[in-house]
């Protein structure tokens, strides 16, 4: 089994982003790569988010996600986003959810690398 890559962006708060996709439920041992990248992050407008791992540890609660500088929608430029790894066990299923404040969008890749 090779990598699985998930990426999408959010409008809005989303409670589960993972749920209902191929890594709902990890198919084998390894590592969970996450690249965020918000469109706008100020004082009235900004993306939160949370990832609750498998055995209920949460290496990430309510954390801002930085912005785009200039905001553009969309991307996810590895000199700004905030990238974070985690190794994860077969079987699990990783909560990651985003919440909005105010106005902006929320671009996300999931990287999912066996064998950790």
């Amino acid at each position: 089994m090779g990598p699985i890559i998930l990426s999408s962006y959010e409008l809005a708060t989303n409670a589960d982003i993972l749920q209902g996709t191929r890594l709902q439920t990890v198919p084998a041992g390894g590592i969970l790569t996450f690249e965020l990248q918000a469109e706008i992050n100020n004082a009235a407008n900004f993306f939160s988010v949370a990832i609750q791992m498998p055995n209920g540890d949460t290496p990430l609660n309510n954390v801002r996600v930085p912005a785009c500088n200039p905001n553009t929608s969309g991307v996810i430029d590895e000199r700004q986003n905030l990238t974070v790894s985690f190794p994860i066990m077969q079987g699990g299923h990783c909560v990651f959810s985003a919440t909005e404040t105010g106005t902006s969008t929320l671009s996300w890749r999931v990287t999912y690398t066996p064998g950790g």
